[in-house]
């Protein structure tokens, strides 16, 4: 009986273990076959959705007026043109506002172009020409053309504001074409008008004195 007894209860514990050890393979295995969707949802997500750039076209970042070609540069100036007389200023000057009787007298003029483009003009010799007139302007007493060569073309390029001088020295007495006899002038107020090519500047007042 005791025997019996034993071998009774070695079984019913062998019954129970396998009970047991199948109840364990069976919530194990359950458990283990999500793992894969489980795994596979979480590599999912652990990717970065694609971003616009990647999935847009390529053109989508560039404005139509990038590929608008630059406007071609405006041509280059043409050459000089001939000075219209109204650009062209003529200034008589005078060394000083006084001279002592047999001073010479430094006499000059400017040229200038007064416009806002370079241009072509004749300032040569033939075109130029200083002069001394009596205080009301009416005499002309003497003329640089009278005495100095009147003859010679000298074309230039003015550029715009450019002043061109020329000048000379006056002795105090009258002169006529051919540079003829002279007469000394006395003491009293005289006119300096400078001529360019028939345009006269504004009278420039100065003085012969004792």
């Amino acid at each position: 009986m005791y025997w019996r007894r034993r071998i009774a209860a070695i079984g019913a514990a062998l019954v129970t273990l396998l009970v047991l050890i199948w109840v364990i393979g069976l919530f194990g295995s359950g458990s283990d076959q999500p793992a894969q969707p489980t795994n596979a949802a979480a590599a999912s997500s652990s990717t970065p959705p694609p971003t616009m750039s990647e999935t847009g076209p390529a053109s989508s970042t560039t404005s139509p007026a990038a590929t608008t070609p630059p406007p071609p540069p405006p041509p280059p100036p043409g050459p000089p043109q001939p000075c219209p007389d109204d650009v062209i200023g003529v200034v008589a000057k005078v060394g000083k506002a006084s001279y002592t009787l047999g001073e010479q007298a430094e006499l000059s003029m400017d040229v200038a172009n007064n416009g806002e483009a370079p241009c072509i003009k004749d300032i040569g010799r033939e075109h130029r020409e200083l002069t001394v007139l009596t205080a009301d302007g009416a005499t002309v007493l003497w003329s640089s053309n009278h005495c100095l060569a009147a003859v010679g073309k000298e074309m230039r390029v003015l550029a715009p504001k450019e002043i061109f001088t020329f000048g000379t020295r006056w002795a105090g007495s009258t002169s006529k074409p051919g540079c003829g006899a002279h007469t000394r002038l006395g003491a009293g107020d005289y006119l300096l008008v400078a001529k360019l090519a028939g345009k006269s500047s504004q009278p420039t007042v100065f003085r012969l004195g004792n």
